[in-house]
């Protein structure tokens, strides 16, 4: 049945201002438009297939962003459940365990290397040249740094340090 703006809203129970706005989509089914009173005219049957198209894309685009949703939720748990087997396993360690122990390290590390003065001034004061007292320190900084890449004091011996005279 061919209606006129005024007709089509009562039919379809709607503001004629909400058939105006409807118009300003290009898909919108209007059979012959028209200027002042004349009016357009409207199939309408063709726009009340119109709207039905309109209400079943935006039902589908709401699932499609549901199941996108629900996509990401998935790989989001998945992701979470790798992370938290890789923990169970030791292959990831905590990032608070890393902070505290790193911190200790430092510490330890900074401790060692404030204490070379006092314990390498009396030795650098004997020494009788300059070869030893650069092996004196070099001694003591090796020390410090080795405490730091193993975790605690080394006994190992620096293999290109020369030894001072005894």
């Amino acid at each position: 049945m061919i209606v006129n703006k005024q007709q089509l809203a009562s039919i379809l129970g709607k503001s004629e201002e909400w058939l105006t706005q409807m118009q300003k989509d290009q898909t919108f089914p209007v059979l012959e438009r028209g200027r002042g009173r004349a009016g357009s005219k409207y199939e309408t049957q063709d726009v009340i297939t119109w709207m039905q198209n309109r209400q079943v894309e935006n039902l589908i685009g709401d699932k499609i962003d549901i199941e996108e949703a629900k996509r990401r939720k998935i790989a989001a748990e998945a992701a979470l459940a790798e992370v938290e087997l890789e923990t169970v396993q030791g292959k990831l360690i905590p990032a608070e365990q890393i902070e505290k122990e790193w911190s200790e390290m430092i510490m330890n590390c900074r401790a060692k290397l404030l204490s070379i003065p006092a314990k390498v001034s009396p030795e650098v004061f004997a020494a009788d040249d300059l070869t030893t007292v650069k092996v004196l320190l070099k001694q003591s900084i090796n020390e410090a740094l080795n405490e730091l890449s193993v975790g605690e004091p080394s006994s190992l011996e620096d293999s290109d340090a020369i030894r001072p005279a005894a």
